[in-house]
């Protein structure tokens, strides 16, 4: 049991962190997601907000948009299949990686249905795009974190 409450959050913490440095790498070598990417920034570091809040404000904006995302994509779907996987005491590698994948790349349209977007079913060529990396990414984090942690779900303690 002692071992697992160090194993868990040792492999959700180390696979989160691999996933955040993955997701911008790998948008960089998408030239659709590094093109949308770099407009992003460049808006928010020289455009209208940063005229109206000045360049600290935009850049920490910026920061925090990127947080959000990392987080979006990396941590959260993580951490709802590692504690539904740990609860059923799943082992299944396809279970990790799958269902982390999938809810990264649905990230995107849950925050969209739950802000209540008439958008919310919607997709753009970029966003299948984005929609890709975020699959990518969580199957990544699932990966990982079932490598750590989660071949060892559900076992008895002993």
């Amino acid at each position: 049991m002692l071992r697992r409450l160090v194993v868990i959050p040792f492999g959700f913490l180390f696979a989160a962190g691999a996933g955040m440095i993955f997701l911008p790498l790998a948008a960089l070598f998408d030239a659709t997601t590094r093109d949308v990417g770099l407009g992003l920034a460049l808006r928010a570091l020289f455009g209208d907000f940063a005229d109206a809040y000045g360049p600290d404000e935009a850049a920490a904006a910026l920061g925090f948009v990127f947080w959000a995302v990392g987080v979006g994509v990396c941590a959260a779907p993580l951490a709802v299949v590692a504690l539904i996987g740990e609860a059923a005491g799943v082992r299944a590698s396809a279970w990790y990686i799958g269902a982390t994948g999938l809810l990264a790349a649905a990230a995107p349209w849950i925050l969209r249905a739950a802000r209540g977007s008439a958008r919310a079913g919607e997709m753009t060529a970029a966003e299948g795009r984005f929609a890709l990396l975020f699959f990518l990414t969580g199957a990544l984090t699932g990966a990982i974190y079932w490598l750590i942690a989660g071949r060892g779900a559900g076992k008895a303690p002993g």
